[in-house]
């Protein structure tokens, strides 16, 4: 007795016999993926703060505070990043939380020294919002190369 056939359709084939479905597709696909990125920079910059927080709350020296406390941040990004990158990709996720992780706990130090103290929700509030600023800054960039390539007639 014979097994039935699979059928296969090809990506080429959905375009060619509906290019709006395709077309919207796509568009969806950039949005989900979007909306992750944003979600996973937001996740990096409020564990990188509160890692920060949490070595901050030993007391120590301020100097051996900030090496550990960027050292853990760090190592939580990376390890936010091993874990979805599957999912992200992993240059697509390791890249732009890579300064979110950096950056952010040090800018929260940096005004802590300066007199402004933030309190909990104000440093979450912070690395959300580093996050956000990061997410932005990626999508703007995106839509900057791809337009540079349109005017290059590299992309149609």
């Amino acid at each position: 007795m014979a097994q039935p056939q699979a059928t296969r359709v090809s990506r080429a084939a959905i375009d060619k016999a509906s290019p709006e479905l395709s077309g919207r597709i796509s568009r969806l696909r950039s949005f989900v993926f979007s909306v992750g990125d944003s979600l996973f920079l937001i996740t990096v910059g409020i564990l990188a703060v509160t890692a920060m927080r949490l070595i901050e709350a030993l007391s120590w020296h301020p100097v051996l505070t900030w090496f550990i406390g960027m050292g853990l941040a760090m190592l939580v990004q990376t390890l936010l990043a091993f874990a979805v990158a599957p999912i992200l990709g992993s240059i697509e996720s390791m890249v732009p939380s890579m300064p979110v992780a950096m950056i952010c706990p040090m800018a929260l130090e940096l005004l802590e020294m300066t007199g402004l103290d933030l309190e909990w929700s104000g440093s979450v509030a912070f690395g959300a919002a580093f996050g956000v600023g990061m997410s932005l800054f990626v999508v703007a960039y995106g839509f900057a190369c791809t337009k540079s390539l349109r005017r290059a007639s590299c992309l149609r």
